[in-house]
């Protein structure tokens, strides 16, 4: 599965590689062994032939601490990528990128291999994994609703339909239940969040759903 690295994943490997081609007088080595040491990113550093100069701790912790993996194809295999794939997509595209799940618990990761070259006819590969960034969804009143803890299973779908403006006969109808037991759950579910009205209670449900997240 290939896929298109997102804005911030191209930043990252393009500023680790520009870091990789300039020359030492120009960049604090110390400083970028720091940053690459302090890194939430696997970082590997390769040469031509893919063989495995350095990894970073983040590396080492993504691939169960396997210090043996010398080679960068051992180390593509211990991070879930398929090494055929990967191999046939270097040689011909020149680097790869893909998705792959590691672990017992089938961790999501994005894995790279790129070229770089750098003066002094420096040239390697530079490998770097890491989980994909996950962007917060942006939910509806509906949907929070659902989520509430504070609400029990009747409580939720008494308020589910109330958001979705029912009165009380149309939520008895649909729940199958008397309409005096529904104003019952609405009386509690309003004194429980202090509530004026039915758009009040809304809200509030929401906005206490939101704020567990």
């Amino acid at each position: 599965m290939w896929i298109v690295p997102q804005k911030e994943e191209i930043f990252i490997s393009g500023a680790l590689k520009l870091c990789l081609q300039t020359p030492a007088e120009e960049s604090s080595a110390e400083l970028l062994q720091v940053a690459i040491k302090h890194s939430l990113i696997g970082i590997a550093v390769c040469d031509h032939d893919l063989t495995v100069h350095f990894f970073n701790p983040a590396m080492a912790r993504l691939i169960g601490g396997k210090i043996a993996a010398a080679h960068g194809l051992a180390m593509l295999r211990l991070l879930g990528v398929d090494e055929a794939a990967a191999t046939a997509e270097i040689a011909s595209q020149g680097g790869w990128a893909g998705l792959t799940r590691i672990g017992a618990m089938a961790v999501e990761m994005h894995v790279a291999v790129e070229s770089f070259r750098g003066a002094n006819n420096v040239a390697g590969w530079l490998i770097t994994a890491h989980q994909p960034v996950i962007r917060p969804v942006s939910l509806g009143d509906h949907q929070l609703i659902a989520l509430s803890g504070k609400l029990t299973a009747r409580e939720r779908e008494v308020m589910l339909a109330l958001q979705e403006g029912a009165s009380n006969k149309a939520i008895a109808l649909r729940l199958a239940i008397s309409p005096r037991t529904v104003e019952f759950h609405r009386a509690r579910i309003m004194q429980r969040f202090d509530a004026k009205s039915v758009v009040d209670l809304v809200r509030k449900v929401a906005a206490d759903a939101m704020a567990a997240m």
